[in-house]
């Protein structure tokens, strides 16, 4: 499998395509599906547009998420800034908020509004409808089997006709609830169970219970009905990317209030799943804090401490540190520039070499900054570099200090 940008109506919209051109996984194809139906008419668009699926990680600079998700299988990059309009989940959400990002309280997956915008006929009737993730069809077999590789109109409508949906197919467990289909997920072994603790604890359902099989799930019956606001997911979709530019907060003003409501909303989502969570949903919480903690902690501080009304020479120490820190990497060193920008906008320049370096990386030139702090250049050609004339300090003495 391989991901793909599908242009609709001049905006980009990244699903997973088959690599030989075969049948894809219905899940995959439902985000462009339900753009093209949101979409102004002969609008000209522009942009990129993150929609189903646990794919915010594939996300670029700029881009809009709306229901998308967290992957909890991989480590999570991602880019600043991201527009988000909603999200898959409250898991999804805390780890986005844990990395700094303004998300919105708006939970569910899109593929929810599928009844509000096709006509999907009700398919064949069968008491039981058992479909597997795309990583594990050879998990269960039998009569009561539907691949979910196929169109996801075809295959909604199979679902429909179901008495019973027992799945470990994210996205066929979404489309029961959509139709109000009665289902129980099976515990997932080829995927991680955050993204499945993600969206039931997104429509109100956090204490959910995966069942270890298909016997196991019929004993246990259907989980409650999704609680939530379609409504509020439809108001979400980004209709100004085919209608006006978009302006973009890119301080990282917000970094260290939103690095809390993750804390707060993580406790909050622990308790909701109980003490008797079951291993997937303690795995799931795990991954979300693992995935905020996998940040270098030295990004972190410089990031919260610019953001946070932290004194200018304790932001200066820590950009400081994040230099000596890290090694070089374009995306987080221009998010701390534009962080320190920010910070120093109407501060009086001072000439101290902290002072100097902070302000040489709030130009953007990282690369400079880090050469004076590990003393391959020195101070004055930071000093020449803010085009000032005043004396530098002493060189070597100022490569002395900055490596204490």
């Amino acid at each position: 499998m391989g991901f793909h940008d599908e242009t609709v109506r001049g905006v980009a919209v990244p699903h997973w395509v088959p690599d030989d051109g075969g049948s894809a996984n219905f899940g995959d194809e439902i985000g462009p599906l339900l753009v093209s139906a949101l979409a102004p008419e002969g609008a000209d668009g522009a942009g990129r547009l993150l929609s189903v699926g646990s794919v915010i990680h594939f996300g670029r600079r700029g881009d809009v998420v709306w229901g998308a998700g967290i992957n909890g299988k991989v480590r999570q990059t991602l880019q600043h800034p991201l527009d988000v309009r909603a999200v898959r989940g409250p898991l999804t959400r805390a780890v986005l908020q844990g990395h700094g990002l303004e998300v919105p309280a708006v939970f569910g997956d899109p593929a929810l509004l599928m009844p509000r915008l096709f006509d999907v006929p009700v398919g064949a009737h069968r008491e039981l409808l058992v479909m597997p993730n795309l990583n594990e069809l050879d998990r269960v077999a039998g009569e009561q089997v539907l691949s979910p590789l196929g169109d996801p109109v075809r295959i909604a409508a199979e679902i429909r006709g179901a008495g019973f949906v027992v799945a470990s197919s994210l996205h066929a467990l979404v489309i029961a609830d959509a139709y109000g289909i009665p289902s129980r997920p099976l515990v997932p072994r080829a995927e991680h169970a955050f993204k499945y603790l993600d969206y039931y604890a997104g429509t109100g359902r956090a204490d959910v219970r995966f069942a270890g099989s298909v016997d196991e799930a019929l004993d246990l019956g259907p989980v409650p009905p999704a609680d939530v606001d379609l409504d509020a997911i439809e108001r979400a979709f980004p209709r100004e990317l085919w209608e006006a530019p978009r302006a973009f907060d890119e301080s990282s003003s917000g970094y260290a209030p939103a690095r809390r409501e993750a804390v707060r909303a993580l406790a909050e989502l622990a308790l909701a799943v109980g003490r008797d969570a079951s291993d997937p949903a303690a795995q799931a919480l795990l991954r979300a804090q693992q995935l905020i903690a996998e940040q270098p902690r030295s990004l972190v501080d410089a990031l919260e401490s610019a953001s946070d009304g932290s004194a200018l020479p304790e932001v200066r120490s820590a950009a400081l540190r994040y230099l000596r820190d890290t090694d070089p990497h374009g995306a987080t060193d221009q998010r701390v520039a534009r962080a320190l920008r920010r910070r120093l906008e109407g501060e009086a320049p001072e000439t101290s070499p902290d002072a100097v370096i902070a302000r040489v990386i709030a130009t953007g030139k990282v690369s400079l900054a880090r050469a004076i702090v590990d003393g391959t250049a020195d101070i004055s050609a930071g000093v020449a570099h803010l085009g000032e004339t005043s004396s530098p300090p002493e060189p070597a003495r100022a490569r002395r200090w900055f490596r204490r």
